[in-house]
């Protein structure tokens, strides 16, 4: 095997002539292949982990709320939390309300926390902006950064909310149609609240659409008793690994009067839509090295016929047949070697210089190639899974040396003979 390697690694050595050429360009084709392979299933990583670290940072990991109505025992539930094995939790109203700016609506998600279990479980200090507070004292707000900036909201400012629930108390459907003022009279003021504080988490509909309050105000705005929740939140010692403690929890609270989701479940579809989203990309993307090895094969073919009388001469010495074979094979698999190595290489380069390439373009063109909007995330993530890599560079090898198969074959069957008389 020895004298076969050094055979094909002497084919492989640049000459003055087009197969020396074509082989070059079958290995950047690798190359480019591998590369692009490695940058897009790093993103594609990246975009997962970062949207579970998100989701983890932004959600609580259990979720239990009444199947009918809000939970009135509260500390109830809590205890069986506990009792499952989840070492914090906090009880949430938690519903959409229209803050009001100027004439102008928009819906925004509620909710009202005691400032205390949230520093339990979230970074609150990191992500409060300066000159603000998260007290979440009786008649003050916390808003998302985002949702600061769209309305032109600082520190000090007061915000109108109104609830759909006191709205709707104010008229009432008549049932040939059509709506009319309800005959109580009742004229249901909006609830005014001071901005305390702006928070920022990094996730954009997070930071867009999310509004804290004291628990008790959250009450008052959507007509809800004092001390009751809309959802109690669990958060266990590993969100990742925790089916125990929500078996546990689903023994503990029956079927029939709450709801029990982890943030997996409520986050399912997002979540098997990255990973079907990777493993289509891997797919597609594999068919560049395919290319590269159809290239491979003319290569190697046109190099058989250049190196009949060659062949001829090492068949004439006593070579087999299987060794002559393995000479174009061990080829095609040097070429895969070669451009999987480099194309590694150039992948995770390009991976470490992302942003600046982005930001590169986005001057260039003048638009932005990554809007936090669209993607939710400020920056464009990226994380190099090993398991991948080695993936990527055997397959891109292996489809190499399959393109060397037909061309081996064809000087394995060459006539020593004929092949020495071949001009």
């Amino acid at each position: 095997m020895r004298t076969e390697f050094s055979i094909a690694f002497r084919y492989l050595k640049p000459r003055r002539n087009a197969v020396s050429v074509i082989t070059l360009i079958s290995i950047i084709g690798v190359m480019l292949g591998v590369a692009v392979l490695i940058v897009v299933l790093a993103v594609m990583t990246g975009f997962t982990d970062i949207m579970k670290e998100k989701l983890i940072q932004t959600q609580a990991h259990i979720h239990v709320s009444g199947r009918y109505y809000p939970i009135m025992d509260v500390n109830h539930v809590r205890k069986k939390l506990s009792e499952a094995g989840f070492i914090h939790s906090a009880p949430v109203i938690s519903q959409v309300a229209m803050l009001q700016n100027r004439r102008n609506f928009s819906p925004k998600l509620v909710l009202g926390v005691n400032a205390d279990d949230v520093r339990n479980v979230m970074d609150i200090e990191s992500a409060l902006k300066p000159g603000g507070k998260f007290d979440l004292a009786p008649g003050e707000a916390v808003l998302g950064i985002r949702l600061a900036q769209q309305h032109g909201l600082t520190v000090g400012d007061r915000i109108t909310l109104h609830s759909s629930a006191k709205l709707a108390e104010m008229v009432k459907v008549k049932p040939s149609g059509g709506i009319e003022l309800s005959s109580s009279g009742k004229v249901i003021l909006p609830t005014e609240l001071k901005v305390a504080g702006v928070v920022s988490f990094g996730k954009y509909d997070f930071d867009r659409d999310v509004i804290f309050v004291n628990i008790d105000d959250a009450a008052d705005l959507f007509d809800l008793q004092w001390g009751s929740a809309t959802t109690v939140y669990g958060w266990a010692e590993n969100a990742f690994d925790m089916q125990k403690e929500v078996d546990k929890l689903a023994e503990l609270l029956p079927y029939s009067t709450f709801r029990i989701e982890s943030w997996q479940s409520r986050n399912a579809q997002l979540l098997g839509v990255l990973a079907v989203e990777k493993n289509m990309m891997f797919f597609l993307l594999i068919f560049i090295v395919l290319v590269a090895a159809f290239s491979i094969a003319n290569t190697l073919i046109t190099s058989v016929y250049q190196k009949t009388r060659e062949i001829g001469v090492l068949k004439a010495l006593g070579a087999t047949p299987g060794q002559v074979m393995n000479i174009f094979l061990l080829q095609g698999l040097l070429v895969g070697v070669i451009g999987s190595t480099l194309g590694i290489m150039l992948g995770t380069l390009v991976i470490a210089i992302r942003m600046n390439i982005l930001h590169t373009v986005a001057k260039i063109t003048g638009q932005p190639l990554f809007p936090p909007e669209m993607y939710f995330f400020n920056e464009l993530p990226a994380h190099i899974v090993p398991m991948d890599v080695v993936i990527v560079a055997l397959s891109s090898v292996v489809l190499c040396t399959a393109g060397a198969i037909v061309p081996a074959l064809r000087a394995a069957k060459l006539d020593p003979a004929k092949a020495l008389r071949y001009e």
